[in-house]
C-alpha cells in the first residue's frame, strides 16, 4: 500500500510538471475562443494532448469572455475550468485586474495586449511585471480587422507561442496558413502572427524593458 502511494505521488508530480494550463480573458468579438482553438491545434499537430474550451457570460459583442487551454504529453483527465494558469493572457487591458483576481500560479506569466507605456503603467499599478505585445497595433498595421475590430488574436497567437513554448513559430504558421487559405490574405496573416512572436517585451514594476 505504501509503495503504491509513493508511486501515485511520483506520477502525479510528473503529470503536474508536464501539464500546461492557460486562461484567456477577452471581449466578445476579439476572438478569444478562436485563439485557444488555434493554440490547441498547433500543439496537437506537434503530437501533444490538448483541451480547448470557452466560458461565456453574457453572449454579446463586447462582453467579457474567458477561454481555456490545457496541453500535456499525456492524456488529460481534468474537466474543470483553469483556475491557476501557467500563462494568463489578457486581450483587453481593461480586464487586467479582473483576470488577475480570478487567480494565477505564483510563478505564472501574464501576457497583455498593450503598448509599452500602458504596460508600464499597469505593472506599477498592480505591483508585478507583465509580458506584453502590441497586438492591436500589429493587427492594424497589417490591415486585419473584422467588423471594425482589430484581429488581435493573430499576433497574440504568435506571442503565446514565444512566451510558453507550447509550440514554435513553424507550428503557429502551419495553423495560420490553414486559416488564411479559407479566409484569404495569407501574407498579412503570416506577418501578423510572426510580428507577435517577435515582439514580446517585458514591463517591470519600475517600467518597461525589452524581454
Amino acid at each position: 500500500m505504501v509503495r503504491a502511494a509513493v508511486l501515485f505521488s511520483r506520477v502525479h508530480e510528473r503529470e503536474a510538471a508536464d501539464l500546461f494550463e492557460m486562461r484567456v480573458h477577452g471581449l466578445g468579438g476579439q476572438g478569444a475562443v478562436t485563439l485557444v482553438n488555434w493554440l490547441a491545434q498547433a500543439a496537437y499537430n506537434g503530437g501533444r494532448h490538448v483541451q480547448a474550451f470557452p466560458f461565456f457570460g453574457a453572449e454579446r459583442r463586447g462582453a467579457p469572455v474567458k477561454a481555456f487551454v490545457r496541453v500535456d504529453d499525456e492524456a488529460i483527465d481534468l474537466r474543470s475550468q483553469v483556475y491557476l494558469p501557467d500563462l494568463l493572457v489578457v486581450m483587453s487591458p481593461d480586464l487586467t485586474g479582473q483576470a488577475i483576481e480570478e487567480g494565477i500560479k505564483e510563478d505564472a506569466k501574464v501576457l497583455l495586449n498593450a503598448g509599452a507605456e500602458l504596460a508600464a503603467r499597469l505593472a506599477g499599478k498592480f505591483g508585478r511585471g507583465f509580458d506584453y505585445v502590441d497586438a492591436t497595433g500589429i493587427a492594424i498595421e497589417h490591415g486585419l480587422e473584422v467588423d471594425g475590430m482589430p484581429m488581435v488574436n493573430l499576433p497574440l497567437f504568435g506571442a503565446i507561442a514565444a512566451d510558453s513554448g507550447v509550440t514554435d513559430l513553424e507550428g503557429v504558421l502551419g495553423v495560420v496558413a490553414e486559416v488564411a487559405a479559407r479566409r484569404g490574405n495569407p501574407d498579412a496573416y503570416k506577418a501578423a502572427a510572426t510580428g507577435g512572436f517577435e515582439s514580446v517585451f517585458f514591463a517591470a514594476k519600475e517600467g518597461a524593458g525589452v524581454g
